[in-house]
């Protein structure tokens, strides 16, 4: 039987403050905020260890870049299962983030997830495609980093909603 099991989380409350984009005066200001859930099956738990972080990376030529192999803003998960057991990771890739009030404004947003058995994400996998087919580890564990790429190049002051859903299933 298939449980839900949700874990939810603000990635970011406050986006932008005092930021200027290109052309864009000093005095303009918006808000992005990305929310996450994780579809768990079975005896699957998913714990979050650390939140993605996109309010403390440097906004260059328009973009927060946090890669999940190499920056300490990533988010981290640990996945905690059957020894050995065969696992299905589903994730949204790519989607575009509306402003929510006027609409004028957009971020594109790119996700990428990255897997090691043990707590060492320098030497973290990338996860290539949205789908992935992972095995635990001989303790049943498995750590997972996120990371995101957002560009802001045509984003307008306002708020920005996203939901960045994962996906676990026992194959």
């Amino acid at each position: 039987m298939k449980r839900t099991l949700f874990l939810l989380f603000l990635f970011i409350s406050g986006l932008v403050g005092n930021v200027t984009l290109a052309q864009v005066d000093d005095t303009r200001k918006a808000t992005l905020s990305v929310r996450a859930t994780a579809t768990v099956t079975d005896n699957l738990q998913m714990l979050t260890i650390r939140n993605l972080d996109l309010i403390s990376p440097p906004i260059l030529d328009n973009k927060i870049v946090v890669p999940p192999i190499t920056s300490g803003f990533a988010g981290m998960f640990k996945i905690i299962g059957n020894p050995n057991g065969k696992v299905r990771i589903t994730f949204l890739q790519n989607e575009v983030l509306k402003e929510q009030n006027e609409g004028m404004g957009e971020v594109a947003a790119q996700y990428f997830v990255s897997e090691a058995f043990e707590d060492t994400q320098f030497q973290s996998t990338l996860l290539q495609v949205g789908e992935a087919n992972v095995v635990l580890s001989d303790q049943g564990m498995l750590f997972l980093w996120l990371g995101a790429n957002l560009d802001l190049s045509q984003a307008t002051p306002g708020l920005y909603l996203s939901e960045f859903i994962i996906e676990l299933e026992y194959i």
